[in-house]
């Protein structure tokens, strides 16, 4: 019986150091996880920041690539509206750079966007068919009266195969 007990006591304590290990471990990795996070945030950026992020008004939509690149532009998709923005940034060796990138709009963006179509659109005046086809007509008939005019030299005297 006192071997019984013993091999209990063994197994017991055997196994109390085992997961005392693996909560070290644990720990030990936890640990130097957030160490890692902690030196990620020390490390002050390379460049500075001049001017901070402004939209352009430069506009986008992308949809799936199969759709972009097919021939056919009446295939229905699900579009997306990405909008560019740029900042200005000092490098390392004072220089300006300009970072630019592409975001998806908010919904005052979008209304902003809209808003500014509608206004282009109105002030676009309707093209009059009519005055333009007057004004053909009239270039035409001017044209064909100078062709029939006597006076017309031509402008162009044609050489004589001897002389060229």
């Amino acid at each position: 019986m006192t071997n019984l007990i013993d091999d209990r006591t063994l197994l017991i304590v055997g196994f109390t150091a085992l997961v005392l290990a693996g909560l070290v471990g644990v720990f030990w990795a936890v640990i130097t996880a957030r160490r890692e996070k902690t030196r990620r945030r020390e490390l002050v950026a390379v460049s500075e920041v001049t001017r901070d992020w402004e939209p352009t008004w430069k506009i986008n939509a992308v949809t799936d690539a199969w759709v972009m690149e097919h021939e056919k532009d009446d295939i229905p998709s699900n579009f997306v509206l990405r909008i560019e923005e740029n900042r200005m940034v000092r490098d390392i060796g004072g220089g300006e750079v300009m970072e630019i990138r592409w975001r998806p709009p908010t919904k005052g963006e979008v209304r902003e966007i809209v808003r500014r179509y509608h206004e282009a659109g109105a002030k676009v005046p309707p093209i009059d068919v009519i005055e333009f086809e007057r004004q053909l007509h009239g270039a035409n008939n001017n044209q064909n009266e100078y062709n029939h005019r006597d006076d017309d030299d031509r402008a162009v005297v044609e050489k004589p195969a001897a002389a060229a």
